[in-house]
Formats: structure tokens, sequence, C-alpha cells
């Protein structure tokens, strides 16, 4: 297991479930993808980074290259941790784990989006995004992976 790993398990925060989350922050030739999500799902029309729960048995990584695999029919290799984030949305705690995450091959197919954009970095605040990754943004931003846990 690396060093950001999880540890899947059933734990709960104030009573809530807490969902354990990966997010990949995938770059190709200097803009970053972004998926919208459904309408009719949970933070429906939000974009955010793409990625999914983590399943008993995963680290975070294998399950982010898994969920993008799934989600996107791509295949990527994860990079370097960008940041956590726990994020309470009333009915559930979502603990987000966002990594980089570089494309190694598959065409871009939408099977848990309706849609996707490649945007550069500048322009990501334009979009409104899923709350819990805002703190992944604000990493991105800085360029520097941070150790410290972002609780919104």
């Amino acid at each position: 297991m690396s060093e950001h790993s999880a540890t899947v398990r059933t734990i709960r925060h104030q009573d809530k479930p807490v969902i354990i989350v990966v997010a990949g922050v995938i770059e190709k030739d200097a803009r970053y993808l972004l998926a919208q999500r459904f309408e009719h799902a949970s933070q429906g029309g939000l974009w955010e980074f793409p990625g999914g729960k983590v399943e008993a048995g995963e680290t975070p990584e294998q399950a982010l290259e898994r969920e993008l695999s799934e989600e996107l029919a791509i295949q990527t290799t994860t990079g370097k941790w960008l940041a956590d984030s726990i994020f309470d949305y009333g009915d559930k705690v979502i603990h987000l784990k966002g990594y980089i995450s570089h494309w190694q091959s598959g065409d871009l197919q939408l099977h848990s989006h309706q849609d996707a954009i490649w945007v550069e970095k500048v322009s990501i605040a334009q979009y409104e995004l899923c709350p819990a990754d805002y703190p992944i943004v604000e990493a991105l931003n800085k360029g520097v992976s941070d150790e410290k846990l972002v609780t919104r």
C-alpha cells in the first residue's frame, strides 16, 4: 500500500456513512479533463475530476485506474497525490483523494457522465465543480502536494 492508501471499512462520521473516493486529475497537452455529472445523479450537472469509490481490497491508486477505465474507457497510471478533501453532503460524507493521472491509451467514452471537456488550468474556475473537488483544484494551482487534510 502507498503512503496515501486507505483501508476500506465501514466508518461513520456524525452518524453518516463515510465513502472513500478517488479522483484523477488527467493532464494532456497542458489541459485538464473535467467531466460533468448526469443531471439525475447526486450533484447533478456539476463538473468533477473523474474517478469513483475505492472498493474493498484496493489501494486508492488501483481504484482510480479501474474507475477511469470503467467510466471513460481509458487506461491510466496514477501519479502523485495532490490533496485530500472531506466534505459533508448531508446524507453522506465523502473523503476524496485527488491524484495526478497519466493517460496511457484509449479513446474517451462517456459511460458515467453527460459531458467532458479539456480545459486549461486557469479556466477550471469557470466551471461549477462538486464541492469536494475544490481543494484538489487548490493543490493543483499550488503545483505541489500538500500533506494537510482539508476539511470543509
